[in-house]
């Protein structure tokens, strides 16, 4: 069991071992249940990217309200959020859950090699913002969408939680301010 010794630490590495509590008793749960896993696995898939660009072509065709600004809002903030989150990631090189922590083993192929940010999370949160404030308002079921990946992270032991706390931050930040950006045109 993880003992947490706080009264010494610096707030990174107390902030890393609730990370590593937290994601191991998530793990542990889900490792013996192959169903679960299983969803998990297909949840976060939704999240690779494809989706994004059939629901904005979509929207686009049907001529749903606000359609263009909800795809030039996609196109600026996702053209800010990737290199973002890729230049974060890359620069902080935190390591993979399976890399620091013993018995974890992740369910699926991370796509790239470091976690800090959820590259997931922060772009399904940053769809379900520019969504929510452009098409669905308060009551937007993208928002829950965007909250199962970021979990399907965490489940699937790719992600430390707050890897994908910091994802959904970006994310929700940079869909919010593209959308005041494409408003103010």
């Amino acid at each position: 069991m993880l003992q947490l010794h706080t009264s010494r630490m610096g707030p990174l590495a107390r902030l890393h071992q609730w990370d590593t509590l937290i994601l191991n008793r998530v793990f542990q749960g889900v490792r013996y249940r192959q169903r679960l896993a299983g969803m998990m696995a297909r949840v976060s898939r939704t999240g690779d990217g494809p989706l994004y660009a059939v629901i904005a072509v979509t929207v686009w065709l049907a001529e749903i309200p606000h359609a263009e600004a909800f795809c030039l809002a996609l196109i600026l903030a996702f053209a800010i959020e990737r290199p973002f989150y890729f230049l974060l990631k890359n620069s902080l090189k935190r390591n993979r859950p399976e890399q620091v922590m013993p018995g974890v083993k992740a369910v699926v192929v991370p796509a790239d090699q470091f976690s800090f940010p959820s590259g997931h999370t922060s772009a399904a949160f940053c769809f379900a913002t520019i969504a929510g404030m452009l098409l669905a308002g308060p009551h937007n079921p993208f928002f829950l969408w965007a909250a199962a990946i970021g979990v399907s992270r965490i489940m699937l032991a790719v992600h430390f939680p707050c890897d994908v706390m910091a994802g959904a931050i970006i994310g929700s930040t940079i869909a919010a301010i593209s959308v005041g950006l494409v408003s103010s045109l």
